[in-house]
């Protein structure tokens, strides 16, 4: 059971969670991501929807970042739309991770 909406938990983790290194999930990262998101309590429907929430927000945010350096040729909103794709890349790791180990499809 989880005790705070999708969204909200996807806010905070958004305030606390960078990757430190492009397309690695250290120790560190993967608690952080467990803790916020509440992965291991939530129901496997739970677990899925948090997902699916993740890729809809840090997709726009990252359309968003990317849409803005074409415009203005930005390179931190560049630079800032890959963090935003890193990041989903790296929960969604950690949420798939949880979803094999219950036997559901990845």
């Amino acid at each position: 059971m989880t005790t705070k909406t999708d969204y909200h938990a996807i806010m905070e983790l958004r305030d606390k969670y960078t990757p430190a290194e492009r397309g690695i999930v250290n120790a560190a990262e993967m608690e952080i991501i467990n803790s916020i998101l509440e992965v291991k309590t939530r129901n496997n429907i739970e677990l899925q929807n948090i997902r699916d929430v993740v890729v809809m927000l840090y997709g726009r945010w990252s359309d968003t970042m990317r849409e803005k350096y074409q415009r203005d040729h930005d390179k931190e909103a560049f630079d800032k739309s890959m963090e935003y794709m890193d990041a989903m890349s790296a929960i969604c790791c950690v949420v798939d991770q949880e979803k094999f180990s219950r036997g559901l499809d990845v």
